[in-house]
């Protein structure tokens, strides 16, 4: 009896969850909200949450010791740096673009890319179009900033995103801000926002329609395990990682 007692003991501790290990390149840093974007695997974009937000910069290196929250963000118990990356590679939804800078939400981020001399040939004839997923390679600056390399269409229409910002609750509609733009979204039926108030950080994903409205389709805070629906398959990687 003892014996079954100990193996059931073992079993159970073997069944909790342990932060896992990973390692990506700064994209962007919120020390305010101790939030920090890294691309890691490929293309792809997390958000971490971590006190050390505020040390770190674009373009380092980093290895990261963390467990996955039900919104798809990562709480991060460790951030070390490792090195330094002089380029950077990300996927997202282009949310808008100006003469001077591309607007990319990657895995609830919005990313900010000086446009300069350097972009393609058909990006600065006017593609990639707002709305579409795009594949962006840029050259980390000095200043934090990211300047494109090259900014490529991989779909010329995406099926949604994820935005992490401030909440205004609007009739109908919620405006997610973050550092460079606002996005205003369309609420269905059936989503309650009764736990949620004015000025909330929240992580916000939607999907995108043919006429390029967005229609929301779960809301938590940035730091919250529970989300307004009963899906906690959210993959964080907003604009088709």
């Amino acid at each position: 009896m003892k014996r079954l007692l100990i193996l059931l003991v073992v079993g159970s501790a073997m069944l909790v969850p342990s932060a896992a290990l990973a390692s990506g390149v700064v994209l962007k840093v919120q020390p305010s909200s101790h939030l920090v974007a890294l691309t890691t695997t490929g293309s792809h974009v997390a958000l971490y949450h971590s006190a050390a937000a505020s040390r770190v910069h674009v373009g380092q290196r980093v290895t990261v010791s963390a467990r996955r929250l039900g919104n798809g963000t990562f709480a991060a118990s460790k951030l070390r740096v490792v090195g330094h990356a002089s380029k950077v590679h990300f996927r997202g939804l282009l949310l808008a673009k100006s003469s001077t800078r591309w607007l990319v939400s990657a895995g609830g981020a919005v990313i900010s890319v000086h446009r300069g001399s350097r972009t393609t040939s058909s990006a600065r004839d006017g593609a990639p179009k707002v709305g579409s997923t795009v594949d962006v390679q840029a050259t980390v600056g000095s200043d934090d900033e990211l300047d494109d390399d090259v900014v490529t269409v991989v779909s010329a229409t995406a099926p949604g995103g994820t935005i992490e910002g401030r909440l205004t609750l609007g009739t109908g509609t919620i405006t997610v801000s973050s550092e460079h733009m606002s996005l205003v979204i369309k609420v269905p039926a059936g989503i309650d926002l009764t736990a949620f108030k004015l000025g909330d950080e929240v992580v916000a994903d939607f999907t995108q329609g043919t006429d390029g409205s967005l229609t929301l389709t779960r809301l938590s805070t940035t730091d919250d395990n529970q989300d307004t629906n009963d899906d906690d398959q959210g993959d964080g990687g907003g604009g088709g990682d």
